[in-house]
């Protein structure tokens, strides 16, 4: 359950940050690590995604020039949930 509920969120990333990928290095790179850690949790390869797990812990310092616009404080959201689904992945 918790592998499609990460898909979920990741997601919900993406389509929240997509649109300014051309305008934002940081988008990229959170994007860019959204498609290994699909790629990883496709293969269940669990130290690929503490690897990743690793690179989006720090997120938020990523995000802070962006704070407060409403995309950026829904898509840190989306990301505390999907750190809470990869601790259960990598866990188990």
């Amino acid at each position: 359950m918790s592998v499609s509920v990460a898909m979920h969120e990741i997601e919900a990333i993406e389509g929240l940050l997509s649109p300014y990928v051309y305008y934002s290095y940081e988008a990229e790179r959170v994007l860019a690590a959204l498609r290994e850690l699909k790629d990883a949790l496709n293969k269940m390869d669990k130290h690929r995604i503490r690897q990743v797990m690793e690179g989006l812990s720090n997120i938020e310092s990523m995000a802070a020039p962006y704070r407060g616009y409403d995309f950026v404080e829904e898509a840190l959201e989306h990301s505390k949930r999907l750190l809470d689904e990869l601790r259960k992945i990598v866990e188990v």
